[in-house]
């Protein structure tokens, strides 16, 4: 039983049956995002080493950040996170603070990030050697390139099953 005299389990229960605030959902979704595809390691970060990485950096006087108030930003249930905890979370990811907040922002770093997972799962070194060029680009160029990417990949593993090479570049020419 808990302090009030309830289950535990039934103030769980009512917490989650709360609705919840759109603000502290959507900023849920994004960092979620970014877990997603923020991956240096080769895979997801853990709460942890979120959490870890933003001590280590940390000055003295910048706020920390605690697992369980980090889990609750990314479930949408925390609202109204500091802008102390924004600017520790996109220096970690490696995001503007605007992405938390601005929805054009946010639609272009996803961008950005989806087109480097692409270039990833693709392995598409040739491209990503033109990935500063990137952050100029609109969320429309990078969904265009991000397409040329996938395609090359489709193209190489036809290629490699009947065993005809495909060349995409225009008249066979560089791309770089």
């Amino acid at each position: 039983m808990g302090v009030s005299g309830r289950d535990d389990g039934d103030a769980a229960r009512a917490e989650e049956d709360r609705p919840g605030d759109p603000e502290a959902e959507r900023l849920g979704r994004r960092i979620e995002f970014l877990f997603a595809h923020v991956q240096p390691l080769g895979r997801r970060y853990t709460l942890q080493e979120v959490v870890d990485g933003i001590r280590d950096a940390a000055r003295p006087g910048e706020p920390k950040l605690s697992v369980g108030r980090l889990w609750m930003l990314v479930k949408g249930r925390a609202a109204n996170p500091t802008v102390g905890t924004l600017r520790a979370l996109g220096d970690f990811f490696g995001v503007p603070q605007a992405y938390f907040i601005d929805d054009e922002v946010a639609e272009r770093v996803a961008a950005q990030l989806s087109l480097i997972a692409a270039m990833r799962a693709n392995d598409v070194r040739s491209v990503a050697l033109r990935a500063a060029a990137v952050a100029t680009m609109s969320a429309h160029g990078v969904d265009a390139v991000r397409s040329l990417v996938e395609r090359s990949g489709l193209l190489e593993a036809q290629a490699g099953e009947d065993g005809s090479s495909t060349d995409l570049r225009p008249g066979g020419g560089s791309f770089v």
